[in-house]
């Protein structure tokens, strides 16, 4: 389902506070979120929404659960280096940042202590992601029936960012 036709006003998603301010500092406060219409998981439920992997609320936890304890086994804060990093080399094929830029951005990404990759939960209008929604290989969801959605360069105005706990 296309985002223009779900009804749900509302878009959550969850990132890291490290990957907020990269977005802010070196890509003109354009932001890369996956986001769903759910804030929960309810794998439940008769209408199926988003697996815990895919939950705003349960990847809120992960990243707070790991920049605040001293697991050196956790994984999710070390994904979102992996994926900062991603992220940087694709700005920098499209010519968005340096290779100035480029190396800054690893090193952010490889150096900054745990305790900075706390969470952060992004509120998104529906109405202002569609025309930054890009769609999901049903492959690359968390689960085939779940709705997720992917909205890139969303400026940040056209969402707000809570930080709980």
């Amino acid at each position: 389902m296309s985002l223009a036709d779900i009804k749900h006003p509302i878009l959550y998603s969850a990132m890291s506070l490290v990957a907020y301010n990269i977005n802010n500092m070196y890509y003109a406060e354009k932001h890369y979120l996956w986001c769903t219409p759910y804030f929960g998981s309810d794998y439940q439920s008769p209408h199926y929404t988003v697996p815990p992997s895919s939950s705003p609320f349960e990847i809120y936890k992960l990243y707070r659960g790991e920049a605040l304890s001293a697991d050196k086994h956790g994984y999710k804060i070390e994904q979102n280096r992996l994926g900062i990093k991603k992220g940087a080399i694709q700005m920098h094929a499209r010519g968005v940042i340096t290779e100035s830029k480029l190396r800054e951005i690893n090193y952010i990404a490889d150096e900054t202590e745990k305790s900075q990759f706390r969470p952060i939960l992004c509120v998104i209008s529906r109405l202002e992601a569609v025309p930054h929604y890009k769609k999901v290989d049903i492959r690359d969801k968390a689960n085939p029936l779940s709705h997720e959605y992917i909205v890139a360069d969303l400026p940040q105005s056209a969402f707000d960012v809570i930080s709980v706990g």
